[in-house]
């Protein structure tokens, strides 16, 4: 299934200010029930994280995780991930784990 984006600079601003947010070592995520049948996610990475080709790379993992991950979620929510420091040096495997862990720690896990 595509991944409905979060892209507009306001979409991100409105779930930093109204969400609410759980973090790991790797990542926070911040999480707003939208209303709406849908779910969709947005990706931020820092400069400070390292050059376009690092940050690049984490975005497209933590995209590819979040898309195995996406059908076991609750719909109706707009999830915003920024990924942290140590996130560069973490494993892909890791980070399915790390993810995870957020997604208990938040809730989101659909009972199905």
């Amino acid at each position: 299934m595509r991944i409905l984006r979060l892209k507009k600079n306001l979409e991100f601003k409105r779930v930093y200010k109204q969400g609410r947010s759980v973090a790991n070592r790797f990542a926070v995520m911040y999480i707003l029930h939208n209303g709406t049948p849908h779910r969709k996610a947005g990706f931020s990475v820092s400069k400070k994280i390292g050059g376009a080709v690092q940050r690049n790379r984490l975005k497209r993992l933590f995209r590819e995780v979040y898309r195995l991950n996406q059908e076991s979620l609750i719909k109706g929510i707009d999830i915003v991930f920024i990924a942290r420091q140590a996130a560069k040096e973490v494993s892909f495997q890791e980070l399915i784990k790390a993810f995870h862990d957020l997604f208990k720690k938040a809730r989101i896990i659909s009972g199905r």
